[in-house]
């Protein structure tokens, strides 16, 4: 195969020559011609027709200034060589001269291109790195027209080019149109430490969308020094034009249209490179490059679909600022289409120049208010029709990787998130967060809340609690819209509501408590695991209540019965006031349970609302009943008491008082009791008196009704009193109700001439049942003389008290009092009391004994009391060592000397 360099240095001819299917002949001089035979072809090699130079932002400095005086100095990369192929009719002679090789190029046609090109195909690398070949627009062939001697005028010689023009070429327009024929070098990226003009994405998206319709180009020459190129690619969603003379590029401008994900609006990347005078440089002629993002969609309208609706709850959303210059070069990442095709260059996340996300300013519609925020988005190019880039699932799921939620802060927005016709206090929710994330819809990308941060006001007013609490839409919600209850699912930590601790703003009788994971539009908190059955409408009182959550003391978890639905804390915002919280549980049927014992009709009921006080100033008022039951002492047959209560009323307005009403108690003796029927029947404690003890740890409600004293001759019964109280604690401690005959303090007196003696009895009851028992009854004799200016009395006196506590201990203890006392004429007094006891503890397995001296002096201006007291001493069983004696304790005045009487006592250890 001859090959030949072609060299004139006249007008700056260099280019190699192969021809194949050529053979060697002469001509008729005998000088040496080439002659074509069968499928000959002339290969015509040119040096490299582009360079690649660096294209900075503007105004950048250049990134070397070597040499003194300074030159500034840009990076550049030759493109490789290029090659042209044309067809050669057989028998055609070719003189074996630059200017007989030169005729026989502008005589033949370039052939059609192949792809990818081999050794001897058109292969034209202008610009770098994108391998073109030029096609007849019209569809004929192509030819080259050049100059086969040098052409000179007024002394000046043209540079030598191969000019290409197509069959229907004018003098403005060669009629080219042109195919990339190496895909893979044209989307390799450039790895060069700089940008160039036209860069692999960008090349990468001409060689995609040439496959649809090619780009024409209105020049196209080769030559020595370099070629020039006008061409235009115009597509449906690209558009790209490329000026460049004599290998160097005087503009550059490609624009690829897309989408920004995760919102959906319609925008498109421009990237332009210009040469420009640098001032700075001395006017040199750079090559500058940036980029342009223009939102031609500004305003998404919500989609009619309603589910999609649903995922987020918002009208219009309108991104503020139109176009965003000034980017940093895009790091477009790629992706593999589902059909096996190697990767694309499909997505970015526009920045700045400092690497930083633009956060784009957004405007969301909302019938509240409009929110303002902003969020980076990622451009999404538009790669059909030869990629359906912006309906493929598979990239879908890339870019939903590759963004995931971006959380966008807001001030506590009052947002409607069903928006439903038929709306419910559990629609509005106070909204401190929304993670806003993406899915692939029909029409597009559209936006959908993964999760948001709300704060719950109903539960901030009754319990205090207000941390930020993450949740997320319900999925049968989502799919089924507004006729599912549960709208918000929590994501993380479920709630404590907990009013066992606080049970005066749950109204003091009931302190529910349950793990709350989800948020109702009914009902507010609830527990996703005890919500209604479906089919039997109740639910599962075990499965949302733990045991210390109680009413009356008493497990709510085994007391109610045939529930329908859980306790209500709900909220209704309103502009410019704090929110209306509404906890209301009602209707709630009681089951016996222990000593409870209800009746048909026994019914639970709690409302607490929350408002404006008459101050303004936000106030509750909380009501609480429980009606028709009894407490029944012990349970089952062999009951001896039974206390029974009509109503039980707890009510509180902030500011005020909690209050406990008690109406209809009655107290009947059973069983082995009913000998004290007449006492039940004369005991009216309904009508007694009542007083309230108010403290910070409960309410306690206090009944007493006095007997009259009794006499009759030297017979004398006084001081009875007939008491109950019911204690409603505001921590976890069950409620409690006591019955008693007198008390300890305050016992009745019997005596009979000088014998006398008196006692009490006290019951405490709770949930379980007796909580403690104590009984005392004391015997003995008293005498007291009066002699107008002095009297005085003596006493002696035994007791048996018993005690039994909740866990079964008991403490029965025998005692001694023997004293006396006089005074004289009401200035001087002198008391002596002295008491010995014996007491066994069933606990302890102990028998202690104790013994006290009490002496106490009043002279009018001045007294002092002394108490001896030996301590404890165990005279039997027990397994604590015995302690020392407790001393002597000198009640008022100064310290006694105590050595003397542990002396005393000493005398007597052995």
């Amino acid at each position: 195969m001859p090959e030949l360099l072609l060299v004139r240095p006249d007008d700056h001819v260099i280019a190699g020559v192969s021809l194949p299917g050529f053979g060697v002949g002469a001509g008729p001089d005998g000088s040496p011609r080439l002659v074509a035979g069968e499928n000959a072809r002339l290969i015509v090699t040119f040096p490299p027709q582009h360079v690649a130079e660096e294209a900075s932002f503007p105004d950048t400095p250049a990134p070397f200034v070597p040499f003194d005086p300074p030159v500034p100095v840009w990076r550049s990369v030759l493109a490789g060589r290029s090659r042209v192929a044309f067809s050669v009719e057989p028998g055609t002679t070719i003189v074996p001269t630059v200017a007989g090789v030169l005729d026989a190029i502008g005589a033949a046609a370039v052939r059609p291109p192949s792809v990818p090109p081999g050794d001897e195909d058109t292969a034209i690398e202008l610009p770098w790195r994108l391998v073109l070949a030029p096609l007849d627009s019209a569809g004929a062939t192509v030819h080259c027209v050049q100059a086969t001697a040098p052409v000179t005028a007024s002394g000046v010689t043209g540079l030598w080019c191969a000019k290409f023009t197509g069959s229907a070429a004018t003098p403005l327009d060669a009629g080219l149109s042109l195919r990339p024929v190496d895909g893979d070098l044209a989307g390799r990226d450039d790895d060069l430490g700089f940008e160039v003009a036209l860069a692999a994405p960008e090349r990468s998206l001409i060689v995609l969308n040439s496959a649809t319709h090619p780009a024409t180009a209105s020049r196209l020459e080769l030559g020595a020094l370099g070629g020039t190129l006008s061409a235009d690619g115009v597509w449906e969603n690209f558009r790209w034009r490329q000026r460049t003379v004599l290998g160097r590029d005087l503009s550059v401008e490609t624009a690829v249209t897309g989408r920004l994900y995760p919102l959906g609006h319609r925008a498109v990347l421009e990237v332009f490179s210009e040469r420009q005078f640098d001032p700075n440089a001395g006017n040199a002629a750079v090559l500058r490059r940036w980029s342009v993002l223009t939102v031609t969609e500004p305003v998404r309208r919500p989609p009619a679909d309603l589910a999609l609706r649903r995922g987020f709850p918002f009208d219009d959303v309108e991104i503020l600022t139109r176009v965003y210059a000034g980017l940093g070069e895009p790091d477009w990442q790629e992706h593999a289409p589902p059909d096996g095709r190697p990767p694309l260059r499909t997505h970015f996340f526009p920045t700045n120049l400092a690497g930083e996300f633009i956060r784009f300013p957004l405007r969301v519609g909302s019938p509240a208010g409009d929110l303002r925020c902003d969020l980076p988005l990622i451009f999404v190019a538009d790669l059909s029709p030869e990629y359906d880039s912006l309906t493929d699932p598979t990239l879908a799921d890339a870019l939903a990787g590759a963004y995931g939620a971006e959380e966008v802060r807001l001030p506590g927005a009052n947002l409607d998130l069903v928006r439903s016709p038929n709306p419910r206090d559990g629609d509005v929710h106070e909204v401190h967060a929304l993670d806003i994330a993406g899915r692939l819809t029909g029409d597009g990308y559209r936006p959908a809340l993964a999760g948001l941060e709300v704060r719950v006001p109903a539960l901030r007013s009754l319990t205090g609690f207000d941390a930020p609490t993450p949740v997320r839409f319900a999925a049968n919600y989502l799919a089924r819209g507004d006729t599912e209850d549960v709208l918000l699912e929590l994501t993380g930590a479920a709630i404590g509501v907990d009013f066992t601790r606080c049970a005066q703003r749950s109204g003091g009788l009931v302190s529910p408590a349950f793990a709350a994971n989800g948020l109702s539009r009914s009902f507010g908190p609830v527990n996703l695991a005890g919500l209604p059955n479906p089919v039997t409408g109740l639910l599962d009182p075990k499965r949302v209540f733990p045991p210390e959550a109680t009413i009356l003391g008493f497990p709510i978890r085994d007391l109610v019965s045939q529930v329908r639905v859980p306790p209500q804390i709900t909220s209704v915002v309103r502009t410019g006031r704090p929110p209306a919280v509404t906890m209301r549980w009602e209707d709630v049927k009681l089951s016996a349970l222990g000593p409870f014992t209800p009746t048909a009709a026994t019914r639970m009921n709690l409302t607490v609302t929350t408002g404006l006080g008459p101050a303004g100033a936000p106030q509750a008022h909380t009501t609480c009943t429980v009606n028709d039951f009894a407490l029944v002492l012990p349970p089952g047959p062999r009951a001896l008491l039974e206390l029974s209560f009509a109503r039980i009323e707890f009510t509180q307005v902030t500011g005020r008082q909690p209050d406990l009403r008690i109406d209809g108690l009655r107290a009947e003796f059973l069983g082995l009791l009913q000998l004290l029927e007449e006492l039940q029947n004369a005991v009216d404690l309904a009508g007694a008196a009542r007083f309230l003890d108010v403290t910070p740890s409960g309410i306690t409600a206090r009944y007493s009704l006095p007997v009259p004293s009794v006499s009759a001759g030297a017979f004398s019964l006084r001081n009875i009193a007939v008491h109950t109280a019911v204690e409603v604690p505001f921590d976890a401690r069950p409620v409690q109700v006591t019955l008693g005959f007198s008390s300890r303090a305050n016992p009745f007196n019997l005596s009979v001439l000088m014998l006398g003696g008196g006692g009490y009895i006290e019951v405490v009851l709770d949930r379980n049942g007796l909580r403690r028992l104590e009984a005392a009854l004391e015997f003995g004799a008293l005498v007291a003389i009066d002699f107008l200016v002095a009297s005085g009395e003596v006493h002696a006196l035994g007791g048996v008290r018993f005690t039994l506590e909740q866990d079964g201990s008991v403490s029965l203890e025998g005692y001694l009092r023997i004293g006396g006392c006089v005074e004289v004429l009401g200035l001087v007094s002198v008391s002596v009391e002295m008491r010995i006891g014996l007491t066994y503890h069933s606990d302890r397995k102990a028998l202690v004994g104790r013994a006290t001296l009490v002496v106490e002096v009043d002279l009018t201006l001045w007294s002092e009391s002394v108490e001896l007291d030996s301590g404890e001493w165990v005279l039997a069983g027990g397994t604590a060592a015995v302690p020392g004696p407790r001393g002597l304790r000198q009640l008022d005045g100064p310290a006694l000397d105590l050595q003397r009487w542990r002396d005393y006592r000493a005398v007597f250890a052995h």
